[in-house]
């Protein structure tokens, strides 16, 4: 008798180390992550994994002058459209906060799990262990099972609060260890997933109903 409930007992025990090692794991997979200053005056984009720049150039876009099929056209016209909009998205940012750094984060992830995504919350650690500091951020996605979705922002919130983002650039600071830290996922059916110990960053329901699917806001 006490062999079976000795027995009883492990099993309990073993399911529930089970169900936690699953809840404690993120649906979420971080596919490809960068963050960086973007320079108002030369127009060029900053990496903070990448800090050196080749040449203070403005990026352009070369457009071809041979003759090209159609359907090659159509998608190199797609291309430029959205690269005007990113352009159009950028200035905005820049006469909203004139004065003011601009940075920009670029986020991949994947749905690993069955159910849809229908938002995340996030955090950029940059360094190699967390702090309160750390900047967080809120996106909405319609992700499907096994779907990739990317995301940019451009924002005045520099990657830390603490360290001056600006010494980024420098080559003395080339040692960016940050990385990306899933906090939350809403899903489609309505459950929610949280990381265990996450002191969540306050984002009121005005700001997080005004998200548009796609797009992300920072804290």
């Amino acid at each position: 008798m006490k062999l079976s409930l000795v027995i009883a007992l492990v099993a309990l025990v073993l399911m529930a180390q089970a169900q936690s090692g699953v809840q404690d794991a993120s649906d979420l997979v971080v596919v490809k992550f960068s963050c960086g200053q973007y320079e108002e005056r030369s127009h060029m984009i900053r990496s903070v994994q990448q800090p050196d720049p080749p040449m203070n150039e403005p990026i352009t876009i070369n457009k071809s002058t041979v003759n090209e099929p159609q359907e090659v056209l159509n998608r190199r016209d797609i291309q430029e459209r959205r690269a005007d909009m990113k352009t159009a998205e950028i200035n905005a940012a820049l006469s909203s906060q004139k004065g003011s750094r601009i940075y920009f984060y670029r986020l991949e992830v994947k749905n690993a799990s069955t159910k849809g995504v229908k938002s995340f919350a996030w955090t950029y650690q940059s360094a190699e262990s967390s702090d309160p500091s750390d900047r967080q951020f809120f996106c909405v996605v319609k992700a499907k099972p096994n779907e990739s979705k990317a995301f940019e922002l451009f924002t005045p919130l520099a990657p830390s609060r603490v360290v001056d983002a600006a010494k980024a650039g420098n080559k003395s600071e080339n040692n960016d260890k940050g990385k990306v830290i899933i906090n939350k996922i809403e899903y489609m059916d309505g459950s929610v997933w949280k990381r265990p110990a996450w002191n969540p960053a306050t984002f009121s329901a005005a700001a997080t109903e005004k998200v548009a699917s796609g797009k992300c806001i920072g804290l």
